[in-house]
């Protein structure tokens, strides 16, 4: 049979945009940014606490803060930590704009479209923008998430797939979870509790 006359099971569009790129970040990172955040606030908690007991023991034996190296390493780690943890809470701000700079560059547009067929055997995905076609066993998929508009794929080599959730045609979101459910049993999901 002529792949041209393969009919999808259902399909879907997505179209990447500023909002589904910081749900997009905020999925992927979570589990990193948790720990980076948990990590910087315990430094700086560490280096402030020893600056204050250093000013306290100087102010009681008269002698300057400032002279040791100890301060100066304080200092340092304080500001290393602040600046990591500053970065990471406007993170998502800066990977959307990176994102925008990087499509614009590339395709020369703000956005690009992939248009997703699913099979009884396979997922084939079309990026518009480059016409480059993508064919995808569901036995490829590792993890299968969702955000308020997006569902992500996440093969075993850790790429990240995302659908639109309220852009399929031949089915729906509840249809979407119930078919995956079917073809990727060994597939972690993760679910919206309130879908």
């Amino acid at each position: 049979m002529e792949e041209n006359e393969r009919k999808p099971v259902f399909t879907n569009v997505y179209t990447t945009g500023a909002e589904t790129d910081k749900q997009l970040y905020r999925s992927i990172s979570l589990l990193r940014r948790a720990v980076i955040f948990v990590i910087c606030l315990g430094f700086i908690g560490l280096f402030t606490y020893l600056l204050i007991d250093m000013i306290r023991v100087s102010k009681l034996t008269g002698e300057p803060v400032t002279g040791g190296m100890w301060f100066w390493l304080c200092i340092v780690g304080l500001a290393l930590y602040l600046v990591i943890f500053v970065r990471e809470l406007f993170g998502t701000r800066l990977f959307v704009k990176r994102q925008a700079k990087r499509l614009k560059e590339t395709y020369g547009k703000d956005s690009i479209t992939v248009d997703a067929a699913f099979y009884d055997d396979e997922i084939a995905f079309h990026n518009l923008a480059s016409d480059a076609n993508l064919r995808l066993p569901y036995t490829a998929l590792k993890t299968l998430s969702e955000t308020k508009d997006l569902f992500l794929m996440r093969t075993q080599q850790r790429q990240v797939i995302a659908l639109g959730k309220h852009t399929f045609t031949g089915t729906d979101a509840a249809g979407f979870r119930a078919f995956m459910d079917g073809k990727c049993p060994n597939a972690r999901r993760k679910w919206s509790k309130n879908a």
